[in-house]
């Protein structure tokens, strides 16, 4: 191989070994330190284990880096050349090798443009291939920045029209200039990206994570990213992209697992979701909390097993919650307000049996003993039963009694009869911020402590059985990294979140995230013109009212994976149904849109010819209520159909427009496209249908006769 590629070869061949070598280095100090005799002192353990964590984290960027280690190049007008790649490698001397795509001086690479050179005269980008063992390169694509060219959009265009495999892949190569900008933007702010679809919304704010854990990896290595997606299918889609680009410290969740111990999939009626999402919600789950506790405005006589008279005066029972604070949780002020309680308790029995004032020690004796008492616990609980987010949300939509005193003016009848269901039923994805409200506002359930001796330094639980959440600590014993500590702590403070499909997120949502996110660090991708939730943003600035002035907002209008004609079908869709067109661009020419009829007995030979020349994968998007019923009817087959969130490891998934948010398909059937256009609202579901596709697009009306 002589020339440009024997050049190029030459390099990847060099940095491969670097590469090689780093792992066998990473690999001994990691022996050197499992083998290092320990101190046997706390402090030296953790230590270790911190510095093993550094190691472990090295190595499987090293490892995540062997698929297209080297990928670029710019030459500057000085005659410096520096080589971009996925991670960073010096030579044996410590020259710097190869630059780490997230560095600041391979910015160049990405930004610079014939109105802005940044210093730059030729931007390369290398194909790499493997062919058996080797690296081999097989093709290079040089820009001359002082003269016009297509830029960045032709490499883009390559890398489209490659099959699809079912994932996402990264796009280290092709980050066009206006990409760039906000994969770099500060950490501290809200970054929200308005794109239309195939625009790379998605895959931006994945590799902004991974730019931020690169440039603020001392911060965001111990609070660990959650990335918040649409739906299982979707995770699963995605779920390569960081692994590949060497981050591991994140966790993925949908709205639906918002909550620990919750992961729901079930949907509510686009009417109860309204009700559900709707930031009224807030106040009226408050409401419920403040009226479940059952504290009497009279005397308490209670008669302990041992047969022992105690009482706590009506006096006594108001200055007990007179001691509460309306800015602490329902747990804790029940803590506050049990102990002095039984503080009064103890009091009284001392007084009716003319004892003069007990001391401490002798005052919590009793008090310790009263908790041991099943009669005392018993009324206790009764006053103020601990309690779940789970039973609460439940009692409030299974008892219209309670719904209604706790909504009061803000639901009308119809709307509280709406949201009545029999006890058992699944939770919904709109359910689950409603949980995590819920459970804001309850506080954990903690054993009352402060009052006992130290021989007896906790009060013994009034009732286990109640007790949503354990021992954090206990439970955090048993994991080893950041992202699963943060997974199971609802009250975790992530150092960054991504949000995907951000408009599909109710206002109870919102807060759900924003709880999470008190540091005002996120990056908001979506598409207004997608929304089809009643309850989800119209506006970004109103959804994220919120944010204040760390708001930064951001908009991408050219589509890489829509051809012009499917852009043109889409929007003609979205249209017909009330829907207003969006500003979108595509750099792609393609295959007009195929419209067909085909008889349901007939359809799978219908697909079997349509894709028996085809490569990469295709999609079937039905409205939401066939697809129970084509998944009884097609579920077992020959051509490879898949349902459900695997549909994406088939090569023909079978799913709901819903579902297929955020996914994109080489050739896309949208099945029924009128009924689809008609249960979304201002079409926004046939629109999304639409633009899944990255090659063909079929509308086919179904026959049923």
């Amino acid at each position: 191989m002589t020339g440009v590629l024997g050049e190029e070869q030459e390099f990847t061949d060099t940095a491969y070994s670097l590469l090689t070598s780093q792992r066998e280095h990473l690999t001994q100090r990691m022996n050197n330190l499992a083998n290092a005799p320990s101190t046997g002192t706390g402090q030296d353990d953790l230590e270790r284990e911190a510095h093993a964590d550094n190691l472990r984290s090295q190595l499987r960027s090293v490892e995540a880096a062997k698929n297209r280690l080297y990928f670029g190049r710019i030459d500057g007008d000085s005659g410096d050349t520096h080589r971009i790649g996925r991670i960073g490698l010096r030579t044996e001397s410590g020259d710097m090798a190869l630059i780490d795509w997230r560095a600041p001086n391979a910015a160049p690479f990405y930004q610079a443009t014939t109105a802005n050179r940044m210093d730059t005269i030729l931007r390369r980008r290398i194909s790499i291939k493997a062919i058996g063992a080797q690296q081999v390169v097989t093709h290079v694509d040089d820009e001359l920045l002082t003269e016009p060219g297509e830029g960045s959009y032709q490499a883009a265009k390559d890398s489209v029209a490659a099959p699809r495999d079912g994932r996402m892949a990264d796009i280290l190569a092709t980050i066009a200039t206006d990409q760039d900008v906000i994969i770099r933007s500060p950490l501290n702010q809200i970054t929200v990206v308005q794109g239309g679809p195939g625009t790379g919304k998605t895959v931006v704010a994945l590799h902004r994570a991974a730019w931020l854990l690169y440039t603020y990896r001392e911060r965001l290595a111990k609070d660990a990213i959650l990335i918040v997606g649409p739906s299982t299918a979707f995770l699963k889609y995605i779920d390569q992209v960081l692994p590949s680009l060497g981050e591991t410290d994140i966790v993925l969740l949908t709205p639906g697992q918002l909550f620990p111990g919750i992961s729901a999939t079930a949907d509510d009626t686009f009417e109860v979701s309204g009700i559900k999402g709707h930031q009224r919600m807030a106040q009226i789950i408050t409401n419920a909390v403040s009226h479940w506790s059952n504290i009497p405005d009279s005397q308490i006589d209670i008669t302990t097993e041992g047969g022992t008279k105690l009482h706590i005066t009506r006096g006594q029972i108001r200055e007990c919650v007179r001691s509460l604070s309306k800015r602490s949780t329902y747990h804790a002020n029940r803590e506050v307000f049990l102990k002095r309680v039984l503080e009064y308790l103890a009091r009284n029995l001392a007084n009716d049996h003319d004892h003069e004032q007990l001391d401490i020690e002798s005052r919590n004796e009793l008090v310790a003993d009263f908790i041991d008492d099943r009669h005392v616990r018993r009324v206790l609980n009764l006053m103020w039963m601990p309690t779940t987010p789970e039973k609460v949300i439940s009692k409030l939509f299974g008892d219209p009694r309670f719904l209604q005193l706790a909504s009061q003016n803000l639901l009308s009848p119809d709307e509280q009869a709406q949201l009545f269901r029999e006890a058992g039923s699944a939770w919904t994805i709109d359910d689950v911020p409603l949980l995590d409200e819920c459970a804001e506002l309850l506080g954990e359930w903690i054993r009352p402590a402060a009052a006992v001796r130290e021989s007896r330094s906790e009060y013994r639980e009034l009732d286990a059985g109640h007790m949503r959440y354990g021992n954090r600590d206990a439970a955090f014993a048993h994991t080893s990294t950041v992202a699963e500590r943060a997974y199971l702590d609802r009250e975790w403070v992530y150092g960054h979140i991504v949000v995907d499909e951000a408009q599909e997120l109710s206002q109870m949502a919102w807060r759900a995230i924003e709880r999470r996110a008190v540091r005002k660090s996120m990056t908001i991708v979506g598409d207004l013109q997608q929304s089809s939730h009643p309850a989800g943003a119209r506006d970004w600035n109103d959804a994220l009212a919120w944010a204040g002035e760390k708001l930064s907002l951001f908009h991408l209008n050219v589509t890489y994976r829509i051809t012009d004609q499917t852009v043109q079908t889409a929007i003609q869709q979205l249209v017909e149904a009330g829907g207003n067109p969006p500003e979108l661009v595509s750099i792609r020419s393609g295959s007009p849109t195929i419209t067909i009829k085909v008889a349901q007995h007939e359809f799978l030979g219908f697909l079997s010819n349509a894709l028996q020349d085809q490569t990469g994968r295709a999609c079937v998007i039905v409205p939401d209520d066939l697809l129970s019923t084509w998944e009884e009817a097609f579920g077992v087959n020959s051509i490879d159909l898949g349902f459900g969130p695997s549909a994406i490891d088939s090569r023909i998934a079978v799913l709901s427009a819903k579902e297929t948010k955020g996914l994109e398909f080489d050739i896309v059937f949208v099945v029924n496209p009128g009924q689809i256009r008609a249960q979304g609202v201002r079409g926004s579901d046939v629109f999304v249908a639409c633009t899944r596709a990255t090659h063909q697009l079929y509308l086919v009306d179904v026959l049923t006769v």
